[in-house]
């Protein structure tokens, strides 16, 4: 019901193609039985040739035509559930986009993403086969429906004989679906893992490390005992199938033999004629493949709806986040107060908290830093600020407002943010910029932030300038950019948005640290009269800040401008002596090797 309602939505004609081919592949079976008992009886009542010839060529004219019909109705279904798979795609795509980040993180949404997106790839996917299956089911529900009617004339006991035979042979088959069922997730993970080496096997962010740490042999080995691990599964599967279609010949082989017997007794007794029992057997044949195709198409459905279980398990996955019926504050009104009041976080299937008691007030535009080791809890700070994910305890609070009466999609905008693992798409410089399609772009607005942003004289350079393509990836004649090149590119994006807030999540960590600090110092002067958040592990870098944060553990431990945190002789100050110490001998070593 839920892809037929679908159907209706989007494309109701397909539907009206496979009724009418449903009817087609009734009747054609029909004329083909009829035809022998014809004949037969028009040369036993010895009638005349041009009778016998009229039968034949109407009955072989009906069928050509229909059958040629069939055949151009099944090539306009291929080709039209494309329509289908697209609606379907468009969906699993838009739900990945717009779904709350925090279910990103979530391995159990990762694999029904994955999943949702397996039941509608392709023309054989199950969302799309599920039109052939409802093709054959009805074509066998109204045959079998005609031929009921045919064999009611012959012997009840036959009928229910069949019934009772094909009623076997499907819940024999009923166990193949149950362990299906029960031992999906084991191929889903062998799957999933295949695909992981699938794709970085063809990624150029990964040939490098691949090849310098020789890694191909050791991910060989991970492929090759995933793929084992996968035939073992489909092996356990073949064998139980193997069990199953033997029974189900040998039930197959018992109601043929009972019932052509039957037939034989009958004619051998002059109770059917010659023509009756050429059309019994033709219609028992039918009738029983018929019977057997309705389990065989019911238990295909089953397993479609598995599939499509996942995929509606996907698409209405719960959202957390408020957002058309969310309060609204706009963006144009400029930075407002933003409070952490005991804040404490800690991610999905863990017990540690990431961050612990956090209380924090980051006034309008303030700049401040928030510095520490790696895996202090730093980037899971910067989410929570943004909206990114929400405390698993207290309060964040914007304009004294919680965060979570906000409607999260419009809150959004309040924010640039520059990640360390950012994401660019590979189309023009000015698409890239602008995040807009090029109809939307203000070109000269482009201009002004590339200028800004210190990239303008190289994208100068370029034949195509701002239209130039990004990336090789999709492109022969795209362009790559070097680290520093990038994070221009990225702070010109950040200022097109023109967002009151700048989020900088160590976006600078792997550039050295001259260049960094120069970068911060770039970023620090643009946004003036913004609320700037900087993320960096190296102290240096932040010593402008009108405020420094040190995280440690998961909890602010020390804060304060970079020379009061000096002055205060603690970690903050320990932690900048050991990098510090670290230059210097660095820039000794330079001087003597001079």
């Amino acid at each position: 019901m839920y892809c037929l309602y679908n159907t209706v939505q989007c494309y109701f004609p397909l539907l009206c193609w496979c009724t009418l081919t449903v009817l087609i592949n009734v009747i054609l079976p029909v004329l083909s039985t009829y035809l022998p008992k014809t004949v037969i009886e028009i040369v036993t009542a010895e009638r005349s040739f041009h009778e016998l010839a009229t039968a034949i060529l109407a009955f072989m004219g009906s069928t050509a035509i229909l059958s040629g019909a069939n055949i151009f109705l099944t090539k306009l279904i291929y080709h039209q559930k494309y329509r289908m798979n697209t609606f379907y795609l468009k969906r699993v795509a838009l739900k990945g986009l717009t779904t709350d980040y925090i279910h990103q993180e979530n391995g159990i949404f990762r694999k029904l993403q994955e999943e949702s997106f397996r039941c509608c790839n392709g023309n054989y996917s199950p969302l799309t086969n599920i039109y052939d299956v409802l093709i054959h089911l009805f074509t066998s529900i109204l045959g079998l429906s005609v031929f009921w009617t045919i064999l009611l004339r012959l012997n009840w006991g036959i009928i229910l004989f069949l019934f009772a035979t094909t009623i076997t042979s499907y819940f024999l088959n009923q166990r193949i679906l149950k362990w299906t069922a029960a031992n999906n997730q084991e191929r889903i993970s062998y799957q999933q893992r295949i695909n992981y080496i699938n794709d970085i096997a063809g990624d150029i962010r990964s040939a490098k490390d691949i090849r310098l740490y020789q890694m191909a042999a050791w991910f060989s080995d991970i492929y090759k005992n995933n793929m084992n691990g996968l035939a073992g599964w489909y092996k356990r599967l073949t064998g139980k199938l193997f069990g199953v279609a033997v029974y189900d010949s040998g039930l197959a082989l018992l109601r043929e033999s009972v019932v052509y017997l039957y037939l034989l007794y009958l004619m051998w007794n002059e109770q059917i004629s010659v023509a009756d029992f050429i059309l019994y057997f033709s219609v028992v044949t039918g009738f029983s493949a018929w019977l057997s195709d309705i389990f065989s198409q019911i238990s295909s459905l089953n397993q479609i709806n598995l599939k499509i279980n996942y995929f509606r398990s996907y698409l209405e996955y719960p959202e957390t986040f408020c957002r058309d019926n969310g309060l609204e504050n706009t963006a144009n009104n400029g930075p407002k107060v933003i409070e952490l009041k005991n804040v404490s976080y800690k991610y999905e299937g863990t017990e540690q908290y990431a961050l612990h008691c956090v209380n924090l007030t980051i006034l309008p535009g303030e700049h401040i830093a928030i510095v520490g080791l790696n895996g202090a809890g730093k980037t899971t700070l910067v989410k929570l600020i943004c909206g990114l994910i929400d405390p698993t305890e207290g309060q964040v609070l914007y304009d004294g407002i919680d965060i979570r009466e906000y409607n999260r999609i419009e809150f959004y905008k309040h924010f640039s943010a520059v990640f360390q693992q950012f994401s660019i798409m590979p189309v023009t410089i000015e698409e890239i910029v602008s995040e807009a399609p090029p109809e939307n772009i203000d070109h000269n607005r482009v201009k002004s932030c590339l200028t800004t942003a210190g990239l303008m004289q190289k994208i100068e350079q370029l034949p195509r300038g701002v239209e130039s393509l990004f990336g090789k990836t999709i492109y022969d004649d795209g362009i790559e950019f070097s680290g520093g090149e990038v994070q221009k590119l990225l702070l010109a994006r950040a200022l097109y948005k023109s967002a009151p807030i700048i989020l900088l999540d160590e976006p600078t960590a792997a550039l050295d640290p001259i260049a960094e600090s120069t970068l911060y110092e770039n970023y620090n002067k643009i946004s003036a009269q913004k609320t700037t958040v900087f993320i960096s592990h190296r102290l240096a870098s932040t010593s402008f800040c009108d405020r420094i944060i040190l995280i440690e553990n998961g909890e602010i431990c020390e804060e304060g401008t970079h020379n009061e945190l000096l002055e205060l002789n603690g970690k903050y100050y320990a932690l900048f002596e050991l990098q510090a110490k670290y230059y210097r001998e660095k820039t000794d070593e330079m001087e003597v090797s001079k």
